[in-house]
């Protein structure tokens, strides 16, 4: 009892006497002697406490836990055991124990000298190594051993982590371990995880991987597919396998993941290829096949699953290019070698140890051309007809553009083109843009599958089939480009691509095939081009006979109804590289037949120098040009006789038709439509240069009077409205009046002349509405308006004489003898008529037009015609002198003083007694021819028989006998 109170005293004696310490916080070492030091500090060969509690004897720093506060740096040593001590087996553990302890830990390995490694050994570190391992994560067994030539940097991904460090039995291999640690809160580690106004998508952990991670809806926000423990050196014999997957698509559109980094400082893997000895704009890139067994690679499959087709195998370098999969998954997957040395980090360099990657999702039309609809196949189509068979004159149908897939393209993958259009189109294809490029990859830059840079093989391959025949093959090389097209924009429109710049088909189909040995993703290949269906139909018949007048003149014939549309050829327009284009469509009806046609729209352009008036005269649409305007119309002619077109309407701008379409019938057989455009400009072409009609035959009679004619002279009457049934079937049927070579016309009328064109404004002097036109040469052009009055009246006559009386157009007088074209325009009731001779020049009028002095001697005289009318000092035809008709305008043909009262007076007996006359004077006539003659052949007989008794004689020896 006194032993255990005795006990007690010196207890409580002790207690009283000691001084009570402050408590020490998880991140100190409490020393005995109260004090608080950093827990790095025990063992550290220094008395940090004062009283050498923090270094007792056979202390190590081994097997213990290790805590820190934020932004405060630890460091710590591992000394080298004596040999007698090995095999040597040392954990280190740091723990962040939140809030001002930190989140995760940073370890930087300063010294790093433990045991050898041999990486092509199957045991890459044989006399020692080091191990990470975290908290609530797999181990996943991979070693660090060997000497590092610099810090590496490691950040953990949870709280914890233990640094397990082995040494077996070498004591010729050196040891050295040291290394500094730090506690980093999540919001300071903006690297991994973004700032707080901006995170970064890191994907979500699959529940007993280490690093498996899934990605989805990274349109929404930016996903980062970051190495495990970045922004440090990731753990040894890791695999990793990231999905990622965008399961919203917006409505008729196609999503593809997109994976890339461009930025060198974030691509930092095990071995990666050094660019020493590369030029400055190179980049260095291993793949496939450098991807050896020790190599840590990353391995993208074109799909969700291991089983989809590989897109890529990456495995080093300072970038990596974009790889696109075909749909909206992707997989990606990562395997790091079960063995390493620490990978370092040069003071001039980034401190960023593994890397990272950015993920974009490509959003493509769904009907686009953009990717392939089939994973196992990489075929396009491109109709110029939809399912229905019907055609397509817009969008991608007729005409487009089209690129290489805009997804990564796995190794010998062949891509076919189809082009088909309709019966008679042709293909034509342009390249505006194509690029292949081996990337740089091992020492020798090398193929990234086999080695076909040496191989003689094409590691792209370009071909184009025109059915049976190939039109173009590349190995490595440019197809024929029209790379100008790509300057092309809303503001400024290049020339059109020619033919040797582009592809044109002889048929409706056309192929390309495009193939890659090497896959796009690490030997981006690309194209670029614009394709068209060119349409050549032209509807009708060929233009008859060996040559073609031009490229679109067609003919209708033997059909009761039809359609005429404007060319869809582009070759023919601006944009195809022509400059003008003129097309003409004839239509031909059977006899007793006529022609209705109706024009239902056409377009001239965009901003048309023209205007369609009503003409002044006929009432018909006239074309009304600016100054300096170039020509576009669609005129309508009729052809009453086949070398002969007469005028029908002008259209020249698109509110021609806007209102209701034109109707046309046809006073002959045959019409034509003109579609004529000029000065065309390289944006041009059917879309904006078009028009459409249609036509039918309908029976009537034919005119059954011969309204050509020719001869010396003639009269023309018209009435209106017609007083017989000829004159009705004849109605619109102009009258062609044609003289012989090296004769002149006169016309005579009666009214006034009027303007050719005159202006609106301008009050109409004539008080009919009716009119008769004249032209004049071929094709015929309008010469002379009239207004018509009653006929008869001398002093209301009108003389028109054909253009080469005056000296005009004498170059083809020659060659073209003169024509007149009568048209008569009725719109009321009304009669007019016309007459017209065959005329030439006197003598005295010819010497005068040729401005030669003229002799008035009397033997001149004797050259002079004798049948003239002075008051046109011309000469008409002997037939017409004296025929009981006037046909000068003065009736001087018909005068007394030039026929006489006989004259006068048989032209006032009736017909029968002419005839009796006329017999009567032809047997006189005869009876006195006889008479004459024999009184001639007697006096030739009595002067041949004087001359032969008077004369000399003949050398011929028959005469002298």
């Amino acid at each position: 009892m006194l032993i255990v109170w005795w006990s007690f005293l010196l207890i409580a004696g002790v207690l009283q006497n000691a001084s009570p310490g402050p408590a020490c916080r998880i991140s100190e070492f409490p020393c005995r002697n109260g004090r608080c030091v950093r827990l790095n500090a025990y063992c550290d060969g220094l008395d940090d406490c004062g009283d050498l509690s923090d270094e007792p004897p056979y202390c190590t720093v081994c097997n213990r836990t290790y805590y820190g506060d934020v932004s405060k740096t630890y460091d710590l040593k591992v000394l080298k055991q004596p040999d007698n001590r090995l095999p040597f087996l040392c954990h280190l553990t740091f723990t962040a124990n939140g809030q001002s302890h930190g989140d995760i830990v940073q370890l930087m390995f300063d010294e790093f000298k433990v045991g050898r490694y041999e990486a092509s050994a199957l045991d890459g570190c044989p006399d020692g190594y080091m191990q990470l391992s975290e908290l609530g994560r797999p181990f996943t067994g991979g070693s660090w051993c060997g000497s590092s030539s610099g810090p590496a940097a490691y950040y953990s991904e949870t709280s914890t982590v233990t640094v397990s460090i082995k040494l077996f039995q070498n004591p010729q291999q050196p040891f050295q371990f040291r290394l500094r640690y730090r506690f980093v809160s999540r919001r300071e580690a903006v690297v991994r995880f973004g700032s707080p106004s901006a995170p970064l998508e890191r994907g979500q952990v699959a529940p007993g991987t280490y690093c498996t991670r899934q990605f989805e809806e990274c349109y929404r926000k930016p996903c980062r597919l970051q190495s495990p423990n970045y922004p440090g050196m990731y753990p040894r014999n890791v695999s990793c396998y990231w999905s990622l997957r965008q399961k919203i698509v917006p409505t008729c559109k196609h999503a593809m993941i997109a994976v890339r980094q461009e930025a060198a400082h974030k691509m930092h893997m095990k071995r990666s290829i050094s660019v020493a000895g590369l030029n400055k704009t190179a980049r260095a890139l291993r793949a496939w096949r450098d991807c050896t067994g020790e190599r840590d690679h990353l391995i993208f499959y074109d799909g969700g699953s291991t089983n989809d087709p590989v897109l890529a195998k990456y495995c080093g370098g300072d970038w990596l290019p974009r790889v696109v999969s075909r749909g909206p998954e992707m997989l990606v997957a990562f395997h790091s070698s079960p063995f390493s040395i620490p990978l370092h980090s040069p003071p001039s360099h980034s401190p960023l140890r593994g890397f990272e990657l950015d993920v974009d999702v490509i959003f493509a039309d769904s009907d686009s051309l953009d990717y392939s609809r089939d994973s196992l196949r990489c075929d396009f189509d491109v109709n110029a007809t939809n399912q229905d068979g019907d055609e397509i004159w817009s969008g991608r149908g007729r005409r487009g553009s089209l690129i290489s897939p805009r997804h990564s393209l796995p190794p010998n993958t062949t891509c076919t083109y189809k082009f088909r259009g309709h019966l008679g189109d042709l293909v034509w294809i342009s390249f505006v843009s194509y690029s292949q490029r081996a990337l740089l990859v091992g020492e020798n830059a090398q193929a990234l599958i086999g080695n076909s840079s040496t191989g003689g093989t094409c590691a792209t391959r370009l071909r184009i089939w025109d059915g049976a025949l190939l039109l173009e093959d590349k190995c490595d090389d440019s197809p024929k480009l029209c790379d100008h097209s790509a300057l092309s924009n809303s503001t400024r429109i290049t020339r059109p691509c020619t033919t040797s710049e582009s592809y044109l088909s002889t048929g409706r189909a056309l192929i390309i095939q495009h193939h890659t040995e090497d896959g796009t993703a690490l030997h981006p290949a690309s194209f670029k081009l614009k394709y068209e269906f060119i349409d050549t139909r032209l509807g009708g018949e060929p233009w008859p006979g060996k040559e073609q007048p031009g490229p679109c003149h067609r003919i209708f014939k033997n059909m009761r109804h039809g359609e005429i549309n404007g060319p869809r050829n582009t070759f023919l327009f601006g944009r195809g590289g022509a400059k003008d284009l003129h097309c003409v469509y004839r239509i031909e009806a059977g006899v007793d037949e006529r022609v209705r046609l109706v024009l239902n729209n056409a377009s001239f352009g965009i901003s048309p120098s023209c205007e369609s008036v009503s003409d002044a005269h006929t009432g018909r649409p006239s074309c009304e040009y600016l100054p300096g305007g170039r020509v576009a119309e669609l005129s309508v002619w009729e052809l009453p006789w086949r070398d002969i077109r007469v005028p029908k309407a002008c259209l020249c701008d698109n509110s021609s038709l806007s209102n209701r379409p034109m109707s046309l019938l046809s006073s002959s057989r045959t019409l034509e439509l003109h579609f004529t455009t000029k000065d065309m400009n390289i944006s041009e072409d059917f879309t904006l240069l078009h028009f459409h009609a249609t036509f039918e035959i309908v029976s009537m009679p034919e005119c059954p009077r011969k309204q050509r004619v020719r001869g010396y002279g003639g009269d023309v009457q018209f009435a209106s409205p017609p007083i017989d049934r000829s004159e009705l079937l004849c109605s619109g049927m102009p009258w062609l009046v044609e003289s012989r070579f090296n004769r002149s016309l006169f016309l005579l009328s009666w009214g006034a002349f009027l303007p050719l064109r005159p202006r609106p404004e301008e009050p109409s002097r004539c008080p009919t509405t009716n009119r008769i036109l004249v032209y004049s040469g071929k094709p015929p052009k309008l010469v002379r308006a009239i207004c018509p009055t009653t006929p008869g009246d001398r002093h209301l006559a009108v003389h028109v004489f054909s253009e080469e009386w005056w000296g005009e157009d004498s170059i083809h007088y020659v060659q073209k003898p003169p024509n007149f074209l009568v048209e008569w325009i009725s719109h009321e009731q009304g009669v007019a008529a016309f007459s017209w001779l065959e005329i030439s020049r006197s003598r005295s009028s010819l010497l005068q037009q040729l401005q030669v002095p003229i002799n008035a001697s009397a033997n001149d005289t004797e050259f002079e015609c004798m049948h003239k009318c002075p008051e046109l000092d011309a000469c008409i035809s002997p037939e017409l002198w004296c025929d009981g008709k006037d046909h000068c305008p003065s009736g001087w043909d018909e005068s007394e003083a030039q026929c006489g009262a006989t004259s006068r007076l048989l032209t006032s007996l009736p017909a029968a007694a002419l005839a009796v006359a006329g017999a009567v004077a032809a047997s006189l006539v005869l009876l006195i021819c006889l008479s004459l003659h024999r009184l001639r052949a007697r006096r030739r007989r009595r002067l041949a028989k004087k001359k032969l008794l008077t004369g000399p004689r003949l050398l011929d020896p028959g005469l002298n006998s």
